[in-house]
């Protein structure tokens, strides 16, 4: 399957799929880069919010990973900056869809990986005061994803 074929199959499961997972967005075909918008898990500190996602097919998609970057700063010990550490991405395959690796986003943004962490200061904060930890990042998605 070409890469082409493969992204609008993947587009068609995007719009099938994305308020199960409360994810937004309107990628079109042939579009290379895709923005979506991913509601905060309810059972997490991120409820209420919505962060931006932008998601980057590189040429030779599937058989390289597409970049995924968080565009809303978020406190999570696996986010820093425009970037995480998920182990679906760094162990990606080619069956790997989109659909798959925003289900893993999501799943992350309930349950961290404290055996990943990607940021040293909310990573100190989860460990050394887990309290304070989920008062941040109930802070910050009141600050900046709403």
């Amino acid at each position: 399957m070409s890469r082409e074929e493969r992204l609008n199959k993947e587009l068609e499961e995007f719009y099938e799929w994305k308020s199960s997972v409360c994810c937004y967005g309107e990628p079109k075909k042939g579009d290379n880069v895709w923005n979506v918008t991913m509601d905060g898990p309810k059972d997490s500190p991120y409820n209420g919010g919505k962060f931006n996602i932008r998601i980057t097919f590189p040429n030779n998609y599937p058989n390289e990973k597409p970049n995924y970057e968080f565009l809303t700063p978020i406190c999570h010990i696996n986010i820093s900056g425009t970037h995480m550490c998920l182990s679906s991405l760094n162990s990606f395959k080619p069956e790997y869809t989109v659909i798959y690796i925003l289900s893993q986003i999501f799943m992350m943004l309930t349950s961290p990986n404290e055996n990943s962490i990607l940021n040293s200061e909310f990573g100190k904060l989860y460990v050394d005061d887990y309290d304070g930890y989920l008062r941040k990042a109930r802070e910050m998605t009141s600050q900046y994803a709403k």
